[in-house]
């Protein structure tokens, strides 16, 4: 075993950095029979992808350190080897502190919060890592608009009854054309990428808002950077893909609802807490707009919530779905593997995966 110590800074304002790494062994028994479920034949897998991490902290005398504000990284960093990062800013003058980095990586490719300048006066390499999960959570988004686009619920409803036989076959009412319709999205990270990016296969106009501005990426996704109050106002379906935090809670009130095209549709695949919920079920109650939501201010979502006699008459044109939006088989295993794969190949003086495009090179 090396004698070396090294040492690992974890920085993730969400927990995604370590949640796929415990050892098969480790795992609770309801834990295993999810993860075979996910995957049959699962436990295999299992045991292949561990010594990823297993490896790391038998072969070296891995120090890893958690902290939860710049200032804490601050007091740490110039002993560091490693700097692991998740949906946080980390401030220029503190990454200037850490001499001894060998790799920054974040999960994730929205890496915003890395100052790119920083790490290419260093000399180190960085990487940006795909998030799996965030993946998942654009392909739920997109089966909930094409949900609602083809009205499948009403569908399923009247091949049960078989109230198709009482019209004319092959007929359906209501059904809309994905490149009639226009896309806003509220923000432009990880989630809306791979979803402007479907859009773009179906024809559709995208149009998104985000605290700051893509303009390198505009052309890629055929995307139109738009004032938030035009998201609301000319947009047939309203994507959220924001992340929670103090400054955007409650960020979505009656006016932004209420400017919302008639018949528009909102779907909210990131937090429910950034929404005026009870806005939110009057509009929909009032059949102003519809909804397609995975999230909500309280979850789970209480019983006798309003949301779910709404869900449940079908004329309201919603659909709920139990914060599942994330899932997919072994996505925080694969999520949180990379990172450490990336560890032992930068102490093996291998080339990393997933290097952040002009940083290092």
């Amino acid at each position: 075993m090396s004698q070396k110590k090294i040492n690992i800074i974890v920085w993730d304002s969400v927990g995604n950095v370590m949640w796929g790494v415990a050892n098969w062994d480790e795992l609770d028994t309801a834990r295993r029979a999810q993860l075979i479920e996910e995957h049959p034949g699962g436990e295999p897998g299992a045991r292949a992808d561990a010594p990823s991490w297993a490896h790391l902290f038998r072969e070296h005398a891995v120090q890893l350190t958690h902290v939860h504000s710049a200032t804490e990284l601050e007091s740490v960093i110039a002993d560091a080897d490693y700097l692991v990062t998740h949906k946080v800013r980390v401030p220029p003058d503190v990454l200037r502190k850490g001499k001894r980095l060998r790799l920054v990586q974040h999960l994730g490719l929205d890496d915003r919060g890395i100052p790119k300048e920083v790490i290419r006066a260093l000399g180190i390499p960085c990487a940006s890592t795909p998030l799996i999960n965030y993946f998942a959570v654009a392909e739920h988004a997109w089966a909930l608009i094409l949900n609602h686009l083809k009205q499948l619920p009403g569908q399923r409803a009247g091949m049960i009854s078989r109230a198709y036989l009482q019209r004319q076959w092959g007929t359906f009412r209501g059904l809309q054309l994905a490149c009639d319709q226009t896309l806003g999205l509220l923000g432009f990270g990880e989630i809306a990428r791979p979803m402007a990016r479907m859009a773009q296969a179906f024809g559709m106009r995208v149009q998104y808002w985000d605290i700051e501005r893509f303009q390198n990426l505009e052309a890629r996704y055929e995307a139109e950077y738009v004032a938030w109050e035009q998201v609301f106002r000319s947009s047939d379906i309203v994507s959220v893909q924001l992340a929670l935090n103090p400054q955007t809670q409650g960020i979505i009130g009656a006016a932004e609802i209420d400017a919302m095209k008639p018949g528009a549709l909102f779907v909210n695949t990131a937090r429910g807490k950034l929404v005026d919920q009870p806005a939110l079920v009057r509009a929909i109650a009032q059949r102003r707009i519809c909804a397609a939501l995975d999230v909500f201010a309280e979850e789970p979502l209480p019983g006798l919530d309003p949301l779910h006699a709404l869900h449940e008459d079908l004329g309201n044109h919603v659909t709920l779905t139990a914060h599942t939006a994330w899932q997919s088989p072994w996505t925080h295993v694969r999520d949180s593997l990379v990172i450490w794969r990336n560890v032992l190949r930068s102490l093996a003086g291998e080339p990393i995966l997933y290097p952040t495009a002009g940083v290092g090179e």
